[in-house]
């Protein structure tokens, strides 16, 4: 099984939600995993797949937004 927030995203667009919300103006390039060199090959889609989970046992995925809003509060305190 896998578990991850809703709703998908990419790591560029959760990097732009983390500094919206820290009120800072980062300009966030989005670039493409074959353009990143690594040692290992790179799936062209890495998203979790949690459908089990909520097929198996109706756990359902909480929207990562409104927990990246609460995390980011607690840290400003």
């Amino acid at each position: 099984y896998h578990y991850a927030g809703a709703p998908d995203t990419s790591w560029a667009d959760f990097a732009r939600a983390i500094m919206t919300g820290a009120g800072l103006g980062c300009r966030i390039n989005d670039i493409a995993a074959s353009a990143y060199p690594t040692a290992a090959r790179r799936p062209l889609n890495s998203r979790l797949d949690c459908r089990g989970l909520q097929a198996d046992f109706g756990i359902h995925r909480p929207d990562w937004r409104a927990e990246l809003e609460n995390i980011l509060m607690e840290l400003g305190q």
